[in-house]
């Protein structure tokens, strides 16, 4: 499909995910730097509802609801003979090319009868929209809402005429502006605020964190002792049952199942204990972190991976994997990135491509950044760059999104299994 776009999720002032947005640009857009917003209001048909049909909810949230930016030309064609999910997981979002006219209230009412939900984005006054803004569950700001008069006395009077809506700030892109304007403003929040690290006083790396690193550091060397790595695993209850299940799972029809840890961890190899422990780890450093640190990460890694081949670095698969793992580090830590890649060994080049956004990875990932950001003029400079087609990018993030859905899909299948636990011992 000849479109890039990114699911973006939307906390809540408890920093839990509640849903996810589009943020998205069609491939004919890119060259001439379109501006966020609904690009196809001239279109009958959404790209993005057409693309959810394909891919599924799942792949894109994980289950959670979706604002699905929708035309005022779109709202005439029946929306609800193209959507498959149910209307509680699809709410649609206008901007102001809808103006509250009879035929678009009408519009509106139909698919609100049907029990879908609305957004509004985008409006800078409130008479020519009283009639929508009636039919909305949501409104949109930009985050400057804190700080610009207008824009506050803006959302003061339609709070007042409106209170049934529900508030969603976006571009909140530092952890500070999070803190603070999760106490005053009740709603929903958007940007990139949750994957910064926020420093507060001396913090100080936890023992489980502590643990994890020198796993890490243990499974990166060359030739890994397999005594120390076990041992190391063995002070993690948690660690030391997912090992084994994955290991007796996929050893069923063995004699006796595997029920030691250096047992496992020999069966498993080195280069498996490497893949494993290096994704455990996204879980592991993340557990104090919204869900979505972890997500982030390891959809990062499968992303990165990928991209390999596509920017002529087919050799460096799984040390771009690692560098997306440790994308995250420095939320996950809550210290800087040049202070949280000092905890860990990792090889120049992520360090470079981490740290300061250059060297051999560089490319790869700013890529991913401004993709996730969709900061979409950047991303169409190393398309030309690489000769790449959005179409290209499309299926690959599309692929990662599956993959880490199915990876879901079968840690819950391990956990829903057999709960009795095996006696652990060390060879």
């Amino acid at each position: 499909m000849d479109l890039l776009v990114v699911p973006v999720p939307l906390f809540s002032e408890e920093n839990t995910v509640e849903t996810y947005m589009f943020r998205y640009s069609k491939g004919n857009d890119l060259l001439s730097a379109a501006k966020e917003g609904i690009h196809f209001d001239g279109a009958m048909h959404s790209p993005l509802l057409s693309m959810m049909q394909v891919v599924g909810l799942d792949a894109l949230t994980m289950g959670k609801p979706i604002f699905v930016p929708v035309s005022r030309l779109m709202l005439m064609t029946g929306l609800e003979n193209v959507c498959d999910e149910s209307p509680d997981s699809i709410i649609f979002l206008i901007d102001g090319h809808v103006k509250g006219d009879a035929t678009n209230v009408s519009n509106i009412r139909r698919l609100k009868d049907l029990g879908y939900r609305f957004g509004i984005c985008g409006i800078g006054n409130i008479a020519a929209y009283m009639h929508i803004l009636e039919l909305c569950d949501f409104i949109f700001y930009d985050q400057r809402i804190f700080s610009d008069r207008n824009q506050v006395a803006l959302r003061s009077q339609i709070s007042e005429k409106f209170p049934h809506m529900s508030c969603v700030y976006t571009n909140v892109n530092s952890m500070e502006i999070f803190q603070s304007a999760r106490k005053k403003y009740k709603g929903l929040y958007e940007g990139s605020f949750y994957r910064m690290p926020f420093v507060e006083g001396d913090n100080k790396v936890s023992p489980l964190q502590i643990n994890m690193i020198n796993l890490l550091n243990k499974v990166r060397a060359d030739n890994f002792d397999f005594d120390a790595v076990s041992k190391i695993i063995q002070r993690d209850p948690a660690l030391t049952i997912a090992l084994l299940r994955m290991v007796n799972t996929g050893s069923r029809g063995r004699r006796n199942e595997i029920k030691t840890i250096n047992g496992a961890v020999v069966m498993l190899g080195q280069e498996e204990v490497r893949k494993w422990i290096t994704a455990a780890a996204a879980n592991q450093l993340g557990t104090d972190k919204p869900n979505e640190i972890t997500k982030l990460s390891l959809v990062r890694a499968k992303f990165a991976e990928a991209l390999a081949v596509k920017f002529g670095l087919y050799a460096d698969a799984q040390s771009l994997f690692l560098m997306g793992i440790f994308s995250v580090l420095d939320a996950m830590l809550e210290m800087s990135m040049d202070d949280a890649l000092k905890l860990v060994l990792v090889s120049d080049d992520i360090r470079d491509a981490l740290v300061s956004r250059t060297g051999k990875y560089g490319d790869v990932y700013n890529f991913i950044i401004d993709y996730e950001s969709a900061n979409w003029p950047a991303v169409s400079r190393l398309l030309i760059l690489y000769d790449l087609t959005p179409e290209d990018i499309y299926e690959t993030y599309v692929e990662t999104l599956c993959w880490y859905r199915d990876m879901l899909s079968d840690d819950e299948e391990a956990q829903g299994g057999e709960t009795e636990e095996a006696s652990v011992t060390e060879d």
